[in-house]
């Protein structure tokens, strides 16, 4: 019966039929999950990575072992899905003005790879034997790396704006951009019966991707904004998902693949205003539908290969990874980063990538005799090992680059030497003077180095960045930025930054394991210098102290304490009480002193006081209060401004009178009328300089 009316002869059963599938798709689809959770607790007891037990458990239930999953295919379709999510969280991480600087990664590091590693694997190919055919399909198989495996331990990790977590990203975008050339040209490469591609047609698809980009990047934000208007977050969910899967599926309409459609929906996200919602939204489906994919790759292991062709999975394994780390390197290298980061990006794409299963089967529609015999089986069988060993080459990758730069040769530190110099420069002119004694040392040149350095600049005070990437050295030099190009996890590169005669370091660098190493080594030379760290989490805070910083400042933390000071103030809580909590805060996180809030900013008196404001001055050298007690300066007879405190050599002055007197170089606390506070600065200005 359906809405009272008899059903058709036959129909009950059909439907009866359907819902016993349906019931056993879900609950293989529990048992998957029931298995991915038992799998990664017992993998994180012994300290190994979730992705290598997800892998170990899709080997388990396949058909090449038990086979409890027997709906194969929509498992796939979910993992499928799982990239898409991956890939899509992963360019809420990459807004588009990051991608404009990767775009030397993509176009040389991505180009050096793919066909470097293309040219090699057919030319060995040829070597043994082997058609050129033939060696130009395994070229562009073993040339994508796995983006879903490689993304996801970076940004487990927090890596993914480290240097090496950059070059990775580049060559990843680049290798997705390079699967629409690999589809239009495997029908001549392959041959077979299959149908060529029109190159008028690929070029029609190109031009309606570059046109649904404009359009995307055009709509994305009076959309986000207008969904986010409602406050409703089931609607904003639901949009998110309609984003990101809408320009999937016009990427794979186009013969793009589905996860650099994905890719680019976030990075349009990423510049919005309410990314971080997106991000936090987003976080519970990739996770969940990210492990299903390394379930899903995991069954396509068959131990039989292993046991019947021992000799040949281990050569063409240990062929693919050190022929792609190798090849990685090499273009890592050419990007101008240092070893250590060429051993880390190499390391962790040195595996065979998702995609190449999807052209196994795409050149196997073409030619099967291409790929005839146990050849496809070696094949899968070593993509599944090179994705399934990627943790453990990522672990290994970081000991060898610590390594590295432990062993790393004084003449690495010419760079930093050369550089301070500045000779050779066409903009010579405009090069700043290099400062080698009571001077900062900004470690990083991103947002917070950038941030750091112009407070430094506008103060007066001397400093020098340095900073890995070249084309920010470059530029920098021509607008008459001190900065070098330096790894300051080298010793010859601190030695040449006078880091003996500095009064600070700051290193403002995203990644924890250099801050550490920099930290450690900074200590080593200069014992009495104050090492200002910055960490992305609460946690790495106690590490980055034991190796040699004063003061380490975790965004984590900082960002909660900011949220809660805006909260309490909404709330006309006394400054009093929000210091008080404050300084909780920080204890509880593990007892730092970093600065307090400051009781009564410019900015929150004016709320509760209009009109009053809030400054500090410098006692210059000529000024006519110098020498001078308060009570002779007058400065409240004459401006109506009130010192409240001096700081002198780094220690507030314990008592305000009117019988203080000011000398060089004291920095002095006004409040009073805002628009007196500009007499009151001239009090302690130069004479010859006011007006």
């Amino acid at each position: 019966m359906f809405l009272g009316f008899p059903a058709a002869p036959g129909y009950q059963r059909r439907v009866l039929l359907s819902t016993n599938e349906l019931q056993g798709a879900l609950l293989e689809l529990a048992l998957l999950f029931a298995l991915c959770v038992g799998v990664a607790v017992t993998f994180h007891r012994f300290r190994l990575p979730p992705i290598v037990g997800f892998l170990v458990a899709g080997v388990l239930v396949g058909p090449n072992a038990i086979g409890l999953v027997q709906h194969e295919a929509m498992v796939e379709n979910l993992a499928e899905v799982g990239v898409v999510v991956l890939l899509f969280a992963v360019g809420l991480e990459v807004p588009l003005g990051q991608i404009q600087r990767l775009r030397r990664a993509i176009f040389v590091g991505g180009g050096l790879q793919i066909v470097g590693t293309i040219a090699a694997t057919a030319a060995v190919a040829m070597a043994f034997g082997a058609s050129w055919q033939l060696g130009a399909l395994l070229g562009f198989l073993i040339a994508l790396s796995s983006t879903a495996a490689a993304t996801k331990i970076l940004v487990d990790q927090g890596e993914l704006a480290a240097p090496h977590g950059r070059a990775v990203l580049g060559v990843m975008i680049a290798q997705d951009l390079a699967v629409v050339p690999m589809i239009l040209l495997l029908p001549f490469v392959v041959g077979g019966g299959g149908e060529a591609a029109s190159p008028l047609r690929s070029l029609a698809n190109l031009g309606l991707f570059a046109a649904v980009l404009v359009a995307a990047r055009l709509l994305v934000g009076p959309l986000v904004r207008l969904v986010a208007r409602t406050r409703n977050r089931e609607l904003f969910v639901l949009f998110l998902a309609t984003w990101c899967l809408s320009l999937a599926a016009v990427t794979a309409a186009l013969e793009l693949s589905l996860a650099l459609g994905a890719f680019l929906a976030g990075v349009l996200l990423a510049d919005s205003d309410h990314h971080s919602q997106a991000a936090a939204e987003t976080e519970p489906f990739r996770d969940a539908f990210a492990s299903l994919f390394f379930v899903s790759i995991g069954m396509l292991f068959d131990a039989g290969v292993v046991a019947e062709r021992p000799l040949a999975v281990g050569v063409g394994l240990a062929a693919v990874l050190v022929g792609k780390a190798v090849l990685m390197a090499f273009a890592v290298g050419r990007l101008g980063q240092p070893r250590w980061v060429q051993l880390r990006a190499a390391l962790t794409a040195a595996q065979v990538g998702e995609f190449s299963f999807v052209l196994v089967q795409l050149a196997k529609q073409k030619n099967k005799e291409l790929l005839a015999g146990d050849l496809e089986r070696v094949f899968l069988v070593v993509a599944v090992l090179s994705i399934a060993v990627t943790p453990l080459l990522y672990a290994l990758g970081k000991r060898l680059a610590a390594r590295a730069r432990d062993a790393a040769p004084a003449a690495a530190g010419g760079a930093a030497g050369g550089g301070a110099a500045g000779h050779g420069d066409s903009a010579g002119g405009h090069h700043a003077a290099i400062p080698t004694r009571e001077h900062a040392i900004v470690v990083g040149f991103g947002p917070t180095g950038r941030t750091i350095a112009a407070g430094l600049r506008a103060a007066g005070v001397p400093y020098v960045v340095a900073e890995m990437n070249a084309e920010t050295v470059k530029a920098e030099k021509q607008q008459g930025t001190p900065i070098v190009l330096a790894d300051c996890t080298r010793q010859h590169a601190l030695e040449a930054l006078g880091v003996q005669s500095a009064q600070m370091l700051v290193l403002a660098v995203n990644d924890a394991a250099a801050t550490s190493r920099t930290a450690q080594l900074a200590r080593q030379l200069a014992p009495d210098l104050h090492v200002l760290a910055r960490s992305t989490y609460t946690a790495e805070a106690d590490g980055l102290r034991r190796a040699g910083a004063n003061d380490v400042v975790p965004q984590e933390l900082e960002a909660s304490v900011e949220m809660l000071v805006r909260t309490l103030r909404r709330f006309l809580v006394a400054d009093d009480e929000i210091g008080r909590q404050v300084r909780g805060v920080r204890a509880r996180a593990g007892g730092e002193r970093l600065a307090e809030v400051a009781a009564g900013e410019a900015a929150q008196l004016a709320e509760f006081v209009p009109g009053i404001g809030f400054a500090v001055f410098r006692v210059q050298p000529a000024a006519d209060c110098l020498h001078r007690s308060l009570a002779e300066v007058g400065i409240r007879r004459r401006t109506g401004c009130s010192v409240v405190a001096v700081r002198r050599g780094g220690q507030n002055l314990g008592a305000i009178t009117p019988d203080t007197v000011l000398a060089p170089g004291d920095a002095v606390v006004v409040i009073g009328p805002k628009a007196r506070l500009t007499d009151a600065a001239a009090m302690f200005a130069d004479p010859c300089r006011v007006g």
